[in-house]
């Protein structure tokens, strides 16, 4: 037998979390080979000093439109990530009964939608849509709670009833058996803040009984985190499905050491029988679209409505003082970071391009109004479709949320490119550096986890999560997506102000045996393919 490639003289790091060894793995037909000492091979890579490690699985990203604009997957190929997890935060890109799709559509501008003209009408069309065009890293997706309320009833606050709810069934049904992950929500954004736990509930026993997971950004990640915590583990509690907390944290100063509290809470809940993990990503800013920093009540109906809202002398005046003191309900965002803590990420226009990078007290001077005044008017001559960071969170949280048996790395980025059209704006460094980061900050700097824990947190724990069932882990017969990198080099490179940064210490990348990424070159050798639930190889077993 001869292999295609032989890696040599590694130190291999398998996934599973235990200890590394030095050896050779070898590549044939897609598939790995190891203890593959003495193994004749087409093409050997020597990998003496250098990690041997399964492709990194970011379980949470936004990368729905740009990986069908850019195959390479640029900026996460070079971390050594070869399969990205779309549709999170309650956002996908799939509108299956048509009545509100260009608002769906308006809604996916902060995650680049204006540069695909999408025309799928389902997830067997969307996941499709991947193969009949090529990608050179796996993706696999979530059914965002969030469009599938919209597709049923738009963006509406009232509760549903019988007939829309057993028409959202419908939807995550249809999406499971397409080969869907799971179901994800986003319960800050318009309409899923609309939505009462028991909705969510009804839609996650139709997910568990697929035996797919509920990912969830939650209600509350500043003052009412610790609820917000509690409401998630309810629901998986009352419909039985795997959770998945997303992007673990606890925004503003007020607020920080609570991680560590939530964590507690997971693990409590794991031991009454939850399989609840969370993810997280290194960094002490988060990233979404500034509308985010609107009240609910203002979110209701989408961007058409918010529009009207904010041109209205009346309601604008209302929205401002909310904006700058909350409300009863409601918690500012931009009291968690200060107005010189929220950073103008990207535009649509070219007017404002000169605003990317701008914190907005700054904007504001330049306009010569006051901070919510200026951010309003920004909303408005964008069309709603401007991206932000958020520099709200704490370093020892980060640590805290890192450092727990039950959490797994997730960039929350998209996949983008240093060049092209995802080079533009100024998007949050995590698309191209969260994964070496973890390597750099926790692995090196502050070791809070070994490097094989490290690695088990980005392969075998994720894998296992979403029920992969042939990848996330060096082992024979296994698909072989490999990184190959060195330990002491390993960083990222890219900063808030100078986002398009590849990271350094990546060696080689491997997608399904192919090499995708190889000595800072792209190779887009389309190898990826879409990580199907197991739901849907049985539906399609039945079918034939």
């Amino acid at each position: 037998m001869k292999a295609d490639v032989r890696i040599r003289g590694g130190l291999i790091v398998d996934g599973t979390g235990a200890p590394a060894r030095k050896g050779d793995i070898a590549i044939k037909d897609g598939r790995l080979l190891l203890d593959a000492e003495g193994v004749e091979a087409n093409e050997t890579v020597e990998a003496g000093g250098m990690v041997v490690a399964p492709g990194f699985i970011d379980i949470h990203t936004h990368s729905d439109l740009t990986l069908l604009v850019d195959s390479r997957g640029a900026s996460k190929v070079s971390q050594g990530v070869t399969t990205e997890i779309v549709g999170n935060c309650g956002m996908s890109v799939v509108d299956t009964h048509g009545k509100h799709k260009e608002r769906i559509r308006g809604a996916s501008a902060f995650i680049y939608g204006d540069l695909l003209d999408w025309k799928w009408n389902d997830y067997a069309e969307y996941l499709a849509e991947y193969e009949k065009r090529g990608i050179s890293i796996n993706v696999g997706a979530l059914i965002g709670h969030g469009t599938a309320r919209a597709s049923v009833i738009g963006y509406d606050d009232r509760p549903v009833t019988e007939r829309e709810l057993e028409a959202m069934r419908r939807y995550v049904a249809d999406g499971m058996e397409a080969g869907a992950l799971g179901l994800s929500s986003g319960l800050i954004y318009s309409p899923g803040v609309f939505a009462p736990r028991e909705e969510l509930v009804e839609l996650c026993k139709v997910v568990a009984s697929y035996g797919g997971i509920y990912s969830t950004h939650m209600r509350n990640e500043s003052d009412g985190l610790l609820d917000s915590i509690e409401e998630s583990i309810q629901v998986a509690r009352e419909s039985g499905v795997s959770l998945q907390i997303s992007h673990l944290k606890s925004t503003g100063k007020r607020n920080w050491g609570r991680v560590a509290r939530a964590v507690e809470m997971i693990e409590r809940a794991r031991g009454e029988g939850v399989n609840v993990h969370y993810d997280f990503y290194p960094y002490h800013a988060s990233s979404t679209g500034m509308t985010y920093l609107l009240p609910p009540w203002a979110q209701e109906g989408g961007w058409e409505a918010s529009e009207a809202r904010i041109r209205d002398p009346k309601l604008r005046r209302r929205m401002v003082g909310e904006i700058v003191n909350g409300s009863d309900s409601w918690i500012s965002p931009s009291r968690n970071a200060g107005w010189d803590g929220v950073m103008i990420a990207s535009v649509q226009t070219e007017r404002n391009r000169h605003a990317e990078g701008m914190r907005l007290n700054e904007y504001a001077r330049a306009r010569g109004m006051p901070e919510p005044e200026a951010m309003l008017d920004l909303l408005l001559e964008e069309s709603g479709g401007v991206g932000m960071v958020l520099f709200v969170m704490s370093e020892d949280d980060i640590a805290a949320a890192a450092s727990s048996e039950w959490s797994i790395v997730g960039s929350d980025g998209l996949a983008l490119a240093a060049d092209g059209v995802l080079s533009r704006s100024k998007p949050h460094p995590r698309s191209y550096g969260s994964f070496p980061r973890v390597f750099d900050r926790y692995v090196r700097q502050r070791p809070v986890l070994t490097l094989e824990r490290a690695i088990h947190k980005m392969t075998g724990l994720p894998a296992a999560k979403l029920r992969l069932t042939d990848r996330g882990l060096l082992k024979n017969g296994y698909v072989a997506d490999v990184v190959l990198f060195d330990p002491d080099r390993v960083r990222d490179l890219a900063t808030f102000e100078a986002p398009h940064q590849y990271s350094e210490g990546i060696h080689t990348v491997w997608v399904g045996g192919r090499a995708a990424y190889s000595r800072g070159r792209f190779l887009d050798p389309k190898s990826g393919v879409v990580v199907r639930s197991a739901a849907s190889s049985r539906v399609a077993k039945a079918e034939r």
